[in-house]
């Protein structure tokens, strides 16, 4: 049976691991969307691109000391995330782009980045 590829863990420098719920949550590389474009004839026809940003969604265990200021504080850092499988994705200078809501002891946070790229 093959082993299923998720996110194992999520490192931020100013804050250390990210403590993952049993589900972690979803990764997108950054990249690029394409929309087509008409031409006369379907030869004639094209596509525009437009950047896509990396997104990581995330689901954390509330922890006791988990600070959610400092996770909402996260903006401008490297974060790295490393794979079930040993890849390893940068996300540069990327951000929280929403405020972290309390609950449940669970909480979902996205951090978005304008680019990243697989470093292993």
């Amino acid at each position: 049976m093959a082993q299923l590829n998720n996110i194992r863990t999520v490192s931020v420098p100013s804050f250390g691991k990210l403590p993952l719920g049993g589900d972690p949550g979803t990764f997108a590389p950054s990249g690029y969307t394409r929309e087509h474009v008409p031409g006369r004839l379907p030869e004639d026809g094209g596509y525009t691109e437009a950047g896509q940003p990396a997104t990581l969604t995330l689901n954390i265990n509330l922890l006791g000391g988990i600070d959610p200021q400092a996770i909402n504080g996260i903006v401008n850092e490297d974060v790295t995330v490393r794979l079930a499988d040993g890849q390893v994705h940068m996300l540069s200078q990327a951000w929280v782009s929403a405020v972290v809501e309390m609950g449940n002891d669970s909480a979902q946070i996205t951090i978005l980045a304008n680019t990243s790229e697989r470093i292993s």
